[in-house]
């Protein structure tokens, strides 16, 4: 273009210009191909260039392997980690357990105690009432008995059956008073355990021969024996008690059945009777002050008995139907002396 003219472009220019570009694009193609030829030549033969790709590729693979060796770390951590936290909660759990189990045992224990304080109370309230009672009334007692054996001896003929059955009466009245005012001081009464070896059969078999049977009753005694440390003289008087209570609830006929189980540490013994049973209501109260069935009695032989057995360390329950006494005693007393106020700490 001159001068605002345009001047239109001769066709063999256009051929030249489209000639030389396309020289020009081969050029650069060529120059490309051997810079690149030359720069593959120069890193191939140049040992520097592999050491240094060598070095880059042996420092990935370490960092790879040790990236993967720190996953498998992090893994055992976190698995141990976990174990340790399940072990602590399985140690909580057991740790728990056993402090309910401890606070059960301690409640158990204070229950205990607070009974036996209650029943020292007890023992102690109605015992200033009945020590001065029991030592009025034995010594007029034993002048009665004395008198009346004197009696016998001068005005009771061999022929004489009314009177015999007389005197036999008044015998067995003052029987039943001297075996009631005994149960008072055995109730009141407070000393240390005598403690010796001693074979619970022959204690069995003394307390039935004291006793006075009768013909409609029948006493199976037991055919074991059991050697136990306790204080016979206590021993002796809790089982006659119990076999006593037995006769009586009788009344005309029946049968006693004493078992004896040795175990390893403690003996079981079991007096059980055939009578009508002890009423519903009374079965929590039985071992009371004062609380009898019978008719008559100072409703302190069982609570004698309680007082024996606890002074041994032992238990003693009752059943129904039939009725059944449940005595349980260690075998080995290692307590040589044992009072009340030892009894309650």
């Amino acid at each position: 273009m001159i001068s605002g003219f345009r001047v239109k472009d001769h066709p063999s220019m256009q051929n030249t210009q489209f000639k030389i570009g396309a020289v020009s694009q081969h050029m650069t193609k060529e120059l490309s191909k051997k810079e690149d030829n030359f720069t593959g030549s120069l890193f191939d033969q140049n040992p520097l260039y592999d050491k240094t790709m060598s070095t880059l590729r042996e420092f990935s693979d370490y960092k790879i392997k040790m990236a993967i060796k720190q996953v498998e770390i992090e893994k055992k951590l976190a698995k141990a980690l976990d174990n340790k936290i399940i072990q602590n909660l399985e140690f909580l759990a057991s740790h728990e357990k056993k402090l309910k189990k401890e606070q059960f045992m301690l409640q158990e224990k204070l229950d205990k105690a607070t009974q036996n304080l209650l029943a020292s109370e007890k023992f102690s309230i109605i015992g200033e009432f009945t020590s001065r009672f029991t030592h009025d009334v034995r010594n007029p007692l034993s002048v009665i008995q004395t008198q009346l054996e004197i009696l016998q001896s001068k005005f009771l003929k061999n022929d004489d059956e009314n009177s015999k059955i007389a005197f036999l009466r008044i015998y067995r009245a003052l029987s039943g008073i001297n075996h009631m005012v005994e149960q008072v001081i055995n109730y009141v009464q407070t000393r240390p355990l005598q403690i010796k070896h001693v074979e619970l059969s022959n204690i069995l078999k003394s307390c039935v021969t004291e006793l006075t049977v009768p013909e409609t009753i029948m006493i199976t005694l037991p055919e074991e024996n059991c050697t136990i440390l306790c204080d016979e003289y206590q021993i002796e008087i809790l089982f006659k008690n119990l076999i006593l209570n037995a006769i009586e609830s009788l009344e005309d006929e029946g049968e006693v059945v004493i078992r004896l189980i040795d175990n390893l540490d403690y003996v079981l013994v079991e007096i059980q009777d055939s009578g009508p049973g002890i009423p519903e209501d009374m079965m929590e109260r039985i071992f009371d002050p004062l609380i009898t069935t019978k008719k008559r009695g100072t409703g302190l032989g069982l609570t004698s008995c309680l007082k024996i057995v606890m002074f041994h360390h032992g238990t003693i329950n009752v059943q129904n139907n039939p009725t059944r006494f449940l005595v349980k005693l260690p075998k080995n007393l290692q307590i040589p002396q044992l009072t009340e106020s030892s009894l309650l700490q």
